[in-house]
């Protein structure tokens, strides 16, 4: 259903995706991004395709293909969500969609909240990107805390991933990418590769099969750079399925990027301790 509305009540000009994130509460950031993307959206008549266009008050929208609204978002924690529960420490598998922890400016619900509305108060030792599924873990407090900051500092918390990408791309079988990882120039929410500055970001990999004009991997990121394994695979052509910001965002119903596995170490915890999160059915490799 084709909209058309005039701006107005705007203090200085403004970008068209933040006009129509206001105009579209419901709606996320990615299908804004689509609709303006797929040239169906018009300002005073002329068809623009750069979320960053600037609007001014008297301009006139149109818009040709509302955005999709948002999937609805779980207002309570699901048992089904939980992995273990060691007293001191909740593993927790996190499904694609729902944030980590609350972040400033969305009232959207999170993994943190749901999960301390059910269980008490709890503590999140480390994050996944709101696409991204996976193993969580929480502690309740108590000496697991400073366990658990030493080993993250200590950089000993192994972590395993599975992601679909897309091929051909520059992966070899197994391989090492040691890419250094800065803030964007051009966009705030991304991250890119610099040869120089910015911080050291390493991940290992395995190509498990290739299918098509896709291929499934498995990662293990030896550091937890913002975006890491993301910006590496898309360095090397490989962008993950679904990705909305280094790839293709319909290539996928979701980002197909799954945090696998997690394991604690022994050295801080006497023994390890592992906990698997199972592998979504559309990680599923085809049938051959």
């Amino acid at each position: 259903m084709i909209e058309q509305f005039r701006v107005s009540g705007l203090t200085a000009n403004q970008r068209l995706d933040r006009i129509l994130r206001a105009r579209y509460p419901h709606s996320g950031r990615q299908a804004i991004q689509q609709i303006i993307a797929r040239r169906q959206v018009q300002v005073n008549g002329r068809t623009v395709w750069l979320a960053s266009w600037s609007v001014a008050n008297g301009d006139t929208i149109t818009v040709l293909e509302a955005p999709a609204p948002l999937p609805p978002q779980p207002q309570r924690f699901d048992p089904a969500w939980l992995i273990a529960d060691e007293g001191d420490l909740l593993a927790v598998d996190k499904p694609a969609g729902l944030l980590s922890e609350p972040k400033r400016g969305l009232d959207r619900p999170s993994l943190l909240q749901l999960a301390s509305a059910h269980f008490g108060p709890v503590t999140l030792f480390h994050r996944l990107d709101r696409d991204t599924s996976g193993v969580l873990l929480l502690t309740r407090g108590g000496a697991i805390n400073a366990l658990m900051t030493a080993a993250f500092q200590q950089n000993l918390v192994h972590k395993e991933y599975l992601a679909v990408v897309a091929a051909p791309n520059l992966l070899d079988a197994t391989g090492v990418i040691d890419a250094r990882l800065q803030p964007s120039r051009s966009r705030r929410d991304q991250m890119e590769v610099t040869a120089k500055g910015g911080q050291r970001a390493i991940t290992r990999y395995t190509v498990i099969a290739t299918v098509a004009d896709r291929a499934w991997v498995r990662l293990f990121p030896e550091t937890g750079r913002t975006h890491q394994l993301r910006v590496h695979l898309a360095h090397l052509g490989a962008p993950i399925l679904g990705d909305r910001l280094y790839g293709v965002a319909d290539s996928a119903p979701r980002l197909m990027l799954h945090a696998h596995m997690i394991e604690l170490p022994a050295a801080i915890f006497g023994a390890a301790r592992r906990f698997t999160a199972p592998v979504p059915p559309e990680f599923t490799l085809p049938e051959s």
